[in-house]
Parts: C-alpha cells; sequence; structure tokens
C-alpha cells in the first residue's frame, strides 16, 4: 500500500475525524456525595480547573509459564490509576477548602472513624469541547468519574521569592469511568 505523505492529504484525512483536539478547551464538573456538608459548593469552583488528566488504563498481569519453556505475560485484571487534577487556588482558598472538607467527610480528624464507603463517593465528569464550539454546545467528549473520591490533596508551597498563583493539586481515586461522545 502506498502512503501520500502530502500535507493536503493529512488534512484531509484529520478533518474527516473531526480535527485536532486541543488540549485547552476542556471543564470538570465534581459532584461531591449528597452527605457531604461543606461551606463551598463545588458548582463555585469547577472552573477554577487548571490542568485534568483523562483517566489512563492498564492491566495487571503475570507470567504465564508453558512446561517451564518460555514465560508470557498475560493481563488478569484492570487498574484504575488515580487521575491527577490541579485547581487555581483562590485567596479564600475555597478550593482548598471544598476537597479538606471532602477529606474530613471520608476521615474525621476529630474521631478518626471511617466514613461507609456508599457515603463518601461522588462523579467528577471531564468534558472537551471542539474550538468552533459556541458557548453553551454540548461537549465532543465526556468521560465520567464513577464512585470518584479524592485519595489525596497536595501541598501548597509558598515563598518570598515566588509570585505565581497558588494551585491546588487533588489525585482522585474513582470504581471505574465510561465515556461519550457526541460526533
Amino acid at each position: 500500500m502506498a502512503v501520500n505523505f502530502g500535507i493536503s492529504d493529512f488534512m484531509s484525512k484529520v478533518d474527516n475525524l473531526g480535527g485536532i483536539a486541543r488540549k485547552n478547551r476542556f471543564s470538570v464538573e465534581i459532584t461531591p456525595p449528597t452527605s457531604l456538608v461543606s461551606e463551598v459548593q463545588a458548582s463555585a469552583i469547577n472552573f477554577l480547573a487548571k490542568t485534568v488528566s483523562f483517566p489512563a488504563r492498564s492491566f495487571g498481569t503475570t507470567t504465564y509459564r508453558s512446561g517451564g519453556q518460555f514465560g508470557l505475560e498475560v493481563p488478569y485484571e484492570t487498574t484504575m490509576e488515580a487521575v491527577s487534577l490541579t485547581m487555581l487556588n483562590t485567596n479564600n482558598h475555597a478550593p482548598r477548602k471544598f476537597w479538606n472538607s471532602w477529606c474530613e467527610h471520608i476521615q474525621s480528624t476529630d474521631t478518626y472513624n471511617m466514613q461507609y464507603y456508599k457515603k463518601f463517593f461522588g462523579t467528577v465528569k471531564i468534558s472537551c469541547f471542539d474550538e468552533m464550539d459556541e458557548q453553551d454546545a454540548p461537549a465532543k467528549y465526556q468521560v465520567t468519574l464513577h464512585e470518584a473520591w479524592p485519595k489525596g490533596i497536595g501541598a501548597i508551597e509558598l515563598g518570598w521569592e515566588n509570585s505565581d498563583f497558588a494551585e491546588v493539586e487533588v489525585d482522585i481515586a474513582y470504581s471505574w469511568w465510561t465515556e461519550e461522545s457526541t460526533s
């Protein structure tokens, strides 16, 4: 099969697939557990998402041996790695307060009691948009993290020599994810 390396052929094929996706056209929608009590609502901080990663998918593997002759690596389970979310922090520290209250909901620092699993998870939706989309257009691609919860909140490094914006990094664990596409 002959391969055409021409730019016009490449662009035509890309256009048939909807164009190249931009990494800066996304939104994050956080839905905390209904039993979470927080002074900060998720809807008030969703727009502060600076970076987020789509979930990875990998397999746990083991080596299968046949008669001691050779080893063949075979999968035995799907593993779900935590998704990394970075949010801009505000002067009232609303994003950090929100994630801290969710962590406090999972395990109280007063009693050290753990919440029941079914009571501490929510959902996180990560949506991607086309650069040509109008303001309220539906997402072209969306991933939903089911039974999501904050696995960890990163430290915020402060320093006199640093005038960068403060950020809150959160690792979000989840049980499974689904995808949806409109194109």
